[in-house]
């Protein structure tokens, strides 16, 4: 067997992921790029090019011309490796089949393509049968590597395994030598399928090392990262392969992949999973991406469309047969579901990726219970299935059952200690917890704390739950299965382990439906209260609609019950919404969830929450609180969105959509009247070739210079505006951004003028006075920028920017009666924000106003629950409204709480005196000797304080 011979595998096995299906053979030559005249030689090596490049058309031109000459079985050969690449797969086989009979040289290539054609056509029997009679011992690896796939295929373990083995022998035994890049990348496929990662991992990197930049090896190495949740790696690998070949249709699918993976990015992965089906029409697993994402929107329509489309090619396609059963499943049809999966597992009885196929849209629908069911039956299939047993474990935690979860990860690690969600959620679970956490029982919840965190939180947070349990089982006439988990992590990186497996996540709260996660306000600071609240509403909406709700209505949902508990609880993101209805990014009522799930950063998230929460707060005024819990348990008796709101509510989606954008239209009249500047634009790359197109087009012009400012390309950016601004001098759009782009690099007094022109010409508003008192305040011109954002706050009074700026500047000059008017007109649009909270409650004690301050504190404390200066506060304003049981708590949380030596000393001291003129002289003494103890202590002892303004 011959190097050359091997390197003709490795391109021809490049292309293994794709699929396809015949269309008919172009009779008539492409136009050359050379002249008629050039040698078939030349145009070998050109269509060879062209065809690494990815220029297919031209590089079939090429190859076809190169069939007249000497050449001809190596044109034919790259041809029949070409037609596989774009979906041609009849072609490709009748290519293959007739280079076999001719040239006896390249026979072995010949049968691996047209038994790969037959593969990607579902025709897996006669595949095997022409493959069969040449798997020998002396064999070509690539012949032995792709039988053994097809039998696993067939669900035939067994029979395919002492394939697999003997092309990692072919290594072991230096048949494939060290420099044989395309051999050592078979060797690694085949260890990767015998479930050994490692080696695989080993594998190919000497292949990478021996044939650097090999596609085949490339296009693996970035599969296998992706199956170890390394996205960042494989979009590194795939992005080399795109470099040299960038319409190659299987790297544009595992692109898509990694953009699911890394972001959940659906608009990017479909723009990607459709580019490759342009180049390969039948590649299964870009119909696979598109219908998963249809799947996560629940249009199930479009789904099964998709599915359909892809089964039309190769209608044994595993993958898509899982994803058809995924949407019966997903529409409780229960039957439907039933007769998929046997369909899937009479085609490969080992099949148990079907279940995790199925159990990935299970859990976007938080059904959760359902997960361990369907991983129980993976393993009745395959007991060593890492997939399944991991998701078994990771489900089963959060079902509240950790004993059988860390089972259940332990015997994935075991059979592979390359996962390493399953390596973060052990060392978390055997590690971390035992160590640093302990768990409380508060029936009807089960709670834990990190052990530094639960004296304090101990206090408030019990109470707060059962409060909220008491409510919210009045307000849907439900009680949930108990106990419920609350787990209070203390570290951000345990939190997402704990949520997902990796150690990074943007959120504060998580809902598993049993059992729900929260960071914790140790170092972090934001609003437990309300975090807690929500996730506990979602136990509710979960439980009672069986884990059916749309993600909308139960984030909605949940956001206006903390709006109830407490009216500050709540977000407040007009000019976010308007700019997404104006954007026309805003999804109907039906297909509200698409919010989410093309959010293209933090920021739509939080407007898509925002959104939810406008919606559910009109249906609850007008049709009444009771109609939402309703809606749920028609949800749960299985009922689809649109027949729950006519039975709910006698009104189609449709119907409340209109209802809601009529809502809206009054609530945003305001935006109408003043100049709201674009924050959204296309993708970059998008705009400038339309720009380029319409190079007179003002507002594509000012669209592009957003986008290049958005990437951080601000020289460009401001070049495309000044352009817009030659072709139309008064384009708000265009001054407002050209104003902010002056401003940032330092010259602002055209900023300023660029403003200012805007306000004499009718294009004042919130976000142009903003910046106009950023632009005073930072020329220490206080008056005018006090004087701008007093008339910013008048143009949008639900934004706390304005009034932030205020309060600072009225603190600088010294002036507290001011400052305290902007903080009392703040706090309630900072739920948040722990520095405002605590500096009303500071402003409100000095001036002797008690029992506002009593209120102050109430939402302080939430906002700031390990802040001691705020405990201390609120406990003086309890106190001096008389409510002394209420100030001895507040002060003994002020103790326990983080912050400066001096402010909890003070607490120590204040507590030693309440308590004395109780006739508690022992602990009075305890106390007094504690804030001693702090008084005398250096700044290197201190407890590290709180975040004091």
């Amino acid at each position: 067997m011959t190097a050359r011979f091997r390197v003709a595998w490795g391109l021809a096995l490049a292309c293994v992921a794709c699929g396809g299906a015949a269309r008919p053979l172009v009779t008539a030559e492409a136009p050359p790029v050379r002249a008629q005249e050039e040698p078939p030689e030349a145009r070998l090596a050109r269509g060879r090019k062209a065809l690494a490049e990815s220029r297919y058309d031209e590089a079939e031109g090429h190859l076809r011309a190169a069939l007249s000459g000497p050449s001809r079985s190596a044109a034919s050969l790259s041809l029949a490796e070409l037609f596989l690449l774009t979906g041609r797969h009849d072609e490709a086989l009748a290519q293959a089949r007739a280079l076999r009979a001719a040239d006896a040289t390249l026979a072995d290539r010949a049968l691996v393509l047209g038994a790969e054609a037959l593969r990607r056509r579902g025709r897996l029997a006669e595949a095997e049968a022409e493959l069969a009679p040449h798997a020998n011992e002396s064999s070509a690896p690539s012949i032995r590597l792709l039988l053994g796939e097809i039998r696993l295929e067939t669900g035939r373990r067994r029979e395919a395994e002492p394939l697999l083995l003997s092309v990692v022998e072919d290594y072991n035994e230096d048949r494939i030598r060290d420099d044989d890049g395309p051999g050592l990348a078979l060797a690694a496929r085949a260890a990767w399928l015998l479930r050994s990662p490692h080696d695989a991992n080993t594998l190919y990197d000497a292949s990478e090392r021996a044939d650097p930049g090999n596609v085949r090896v490339l296009l693996d190495r970035a599969a296998l990262l992706l199956e170890k949740y390394n996205p960042g790696d494989a979009e590194a690998v795939l992005e080399e392969v795109l470099a040299k070949a960038p319409r190659h249709p299987v790297a544009l699918t595992r692109l898509a992949e990694v953009r699911l993976v890394q972001a959940l990015d659906f608009d990017e992965a479909e723009r990607l999973a459709r580019e490759a089906l342009a180049v390969d029409p039948s590649l299964g697993r870009a119909h696979f991406v598109l219908a998963g994402v249809a799947l996560r929107d629940m249009e199930l329509e479009e789904a099964e469309r998709r599915i359909a489309a892809g089964l039309a090619h190769n209608p044994r396609d595993l993958e898509l047969l899982s994803l058809r059963a995924t949407a019966r499943f997903l529409a409780d049809d229960e039957a439907g579901f039933q007769r998929e999966k046997r369909a899937v597992l009479a085609a490969n009885p080992e099949y148990a990726r079907f279940f995790a196929i199925v159990a990935e849209y299970a859990d976007w629908e938080h059904r959760y219970d359902e997960i361990v069911t369907l991983m129980k039956e993976a393993l009745a299939i395959d007991d060593e299935d890492p997939t399944a047993l991991a998701q078994l474990g990771f489900n089963s935690i959060r079902a509240g059952d950790e004993a059988e979860g860390v089972s259940a990860l332990r015997r994935a690690f075991s059979v592979d200690p390359f996962n390493v969600r399953v390596y973060n959620t052990l060392h978390l679970f055997e590690t971390v917890i035992p160590k640093a956490y302990v768990t409380v029982e508060a029936p009807p919840f089960v709670i834990r704390y990190h052990v530094e965190d639960r004296a304090i939180l101990e206090r408030y947070v019990p109470g707060l739950l059962k409060r909220a349990w008491e409510s919210l089982r009045a307000a849907y006439g439900f009680t949930p299965s108990v106990p419920i988990g609350i787990e209070i992590y203390a570290e951000r990186e345990n939190f997402a382990i704990r949520t997902s497996g990796l150690p990074h996540t943007a959120i504060q709260g998580v809902c598993f439906g049993k059992t729900l996660a929260s960071m914790s306000p140790r170092h972090e600071s934001f609003n437990l209260g309300m975090t807690l609240w929500h996730e506990l509403s979602h136990v509710f909406h979960i439980q009672l609609s069986k884990s059916r709700v749309p993600r909308w209505f139960t984030e909605g949902l949940a956001e206006h019950e903390t709006a109830i508990e407490r009216p500050e609880w709540t977000r407040e993101h007009d000019p976010e919404l308007f700019g997404m209805q104006r954007a026309g990014k805003l999804p109907t009522v039906a297909r509200m969830s698409r919010a989410f799930t093309r959010a293209e950063d933090i920021g739509d998230v939080a407007t898509a929450y925002y959104a939810s929460s406008r919606i559910v707060e009109m249906l609850a005024r007008r049709e009444g609180r009771a109609k939402m819990a309703e809606m749920l348990r028609y949800w749960g008796e299985g009922l689809r969105t649109e027949a729950v709101f006519q039975r709910a509510l006698g009104k189609t989606p449709e119907a409340i959509d209109q209802e809601f954008r009529a809502e809206l239209a009054a609530r945003f009249a305001r935006y109408e009247r003043q100049f709201v500047p674009r924050e959204r634009a296309r993708p970059r790359a998008v705009v400038a070739a339309l720009a380029e197109k319409a190079p007179r087009d003002v507002e594509l012009k000012v669209e592009l210079a957003l986008a290049l400012a958005r990437s951080g390309d601000r020289e460009r950016a401001q070049k495309a505006t000044e352009e817009a601004l030659a072709l139309d001098p008064k384009n708000a759009q265009a001054r407002f951004l050209a104003a902010r782009l002056s401003a940032e690099a330092g010259r602002p007094r055209r900023a300023e003028a660029l403003l200012q022109a805007m306000v004499k010409d009718g294009q004042d508003g919130y976000a142009v006075q903003v910046a106009l008192g950023e632009i005073a305040r930072a020329r220490k011109d206080l008056a005018a920028a006090r004087a701008a954002f007093e008339r910013a706050h008048q143009h949008d009074p639900t934004q706390a920017d304005p009034l932030i700026a205020l309060a600072d500047i009225a603190a600088e000059q010294h002036e507290p009666d001011e400052e305290l008017r902007h903080l009392e007109r703040l706090a309630p649009l900072t739920e948040h924000a722990a520095v405002v909270h605590r500096r009303l409650l500071a402003g409100l004690v000095a001036r002797g106003r008690y029992a506002d301050a009593v209120r102050a504190g109430e939402s302080a404390i939430w906002a700031d629950l390990n802040g001691a200066r705020t405990h201390l506060l609120f406990a003086e304003a309890l106190e001096k409204t008389g409510a002394i049981d209420r100030a001895l708590f507040e002060l003994e949380s002020a103790t326990l709480a983080r912050g400066a030596p001096e402010v909890r000393a003070e607490a120590h001291g204040r507590l030693a005196r309440l308590l004395a003129a109780r006739g508690r002289k022992r602990e009075a003494a305890r106390h007094a000797e504690a804030a001693q103890t702090l008084r005398s202590q250096t700044p290197a002892q201190a407890t590290p304080p709180d975040d004091e303004e």
